[in-house]
């Protein structure tokens, strides 16, 4: 059965002459850079070719480093990585999302050229098999604070994994389609809720038209589409209010609204608190909760 991405841009090639030999590992412990890319799920991000360079957070320290093939970098969930795009670089993501695994593959020219080029498809089905036990192995690795160098074969691994999902997935029914797209948009929009994104300029970017997009949330969603945006921004305010210290400028910024009091009216009136009362209690219950034990 034909798989329902592109297999001709899967680098079989690529990483068989490049296999992965280091693996870094992103962490959260200080403040991500401004439109630094945090999501809920964990990330395989691999270079393909050049040099793929960013500022992170590793065992203490926020660094900048440069990945070549070869390397990798895994970001654990609602950790950070800010690609600088400074170098001529393809680099291949992997998203493991619940319900799919998302691939971009992004190209940048370098400094003289910054516009990114990027191609990405999914693989719409659960992700099964070995690959939910690696990840697990994988976070628990970053959770005992294990060194980088232990990941190498879990990665292998998961690449091979990932390989043979992308290869054995059929092709979705008709009626699937709908429910696919839908959730490719919303995987889309859960790694760029900070950006200045409109359902214009999503429906232009996945080739269909606005009011489309419109009936596919209302369909599979049961919500709009900017509801939708709005939850995803809400959600991640509310990690960032939890974990961070940032002023409520800040806050606004990284999740995606035009200003801090914007922000404010629509917290408000999801939540039914201010931001300011929302972080006060969590961070209240945070000192109160005693630590479980094992």
């Amino acid at each position: 059965m034909q798989s329902p991405v592109p297999l001709d841009w899967w680098p079989p090639d690529l990483l068989t002459r490049h296999s992965l030999r280091e693996v870094f590992v992103c962490g959260r412990q200080f403040h991500p850079p401004l439109l630094s890319h945090i999501v809920t799920f964990p990330r395989l991000e691999i270079p393909l070719k050049g040099g793929y360079e960013n500022r992170m957070e590793q065992d203490g320290v926020v660094k900048t480093v440069c990945l070549r093939p070869g390397s990798a970098l895994f970001i654990p969930p609602n950790c950070w990585n800010y690609p600088t795009w400074e170098r001529k670089v393809e680099v291949m993501s992997l998203l493991f999302g619940k319900k799919q695994l998302g691939v971009s593959v992004v190209s940048a020219k370098g400094p003289g050229t910054p516009q990114l080029v990027a191609n990405k498809f999914s693989v719409p089905a659960p992700v099964r098999g070995p690959i939910p036990h690696i990840l697990e192995a994988m976070l628990e690795l970053y959770s005992v604070k294990e060194p980088a160098a232990a990941f190498s074969e879990l990665a292998r691994a998961l690449m091979q994994c990932v390989q043979r999902l992308v290869h054995e997935s059929p092709a979705p029914e008709a009626e699937d389609r709908g429910q696919t797209f839908f959730e490719r948009v919303c995987i889309y929009l859960q790694g760029n809720y900070q950006n200045d994104i409109t359902r214009d300029s999503v429906a232009h970017l996945f080739s269909v038209s606005p009011n489309h997009l419109s009936r596919v949330f209302h369909r599979h969603g049961h919500m709009t589409f900017i509801d939708y945006l709005t939850h995803v921004r809400i959600a991640r305010s509310k990690f960032l209010l939890c974990n961070y210290n940032f002023k409520l400028e800040d806050v606004a910024v990284r999740c995606g609204f035009r200003d801090a009091a914007y922000f404010c009216r629509v917290f408000k009136r999801l939540t039914k608190t201010t931001p300011v009362e929302y972080r006060s209690k969590m961070q209240q219950h945070s000192t109160t909760t005693p630590a479980s034990g094992h």
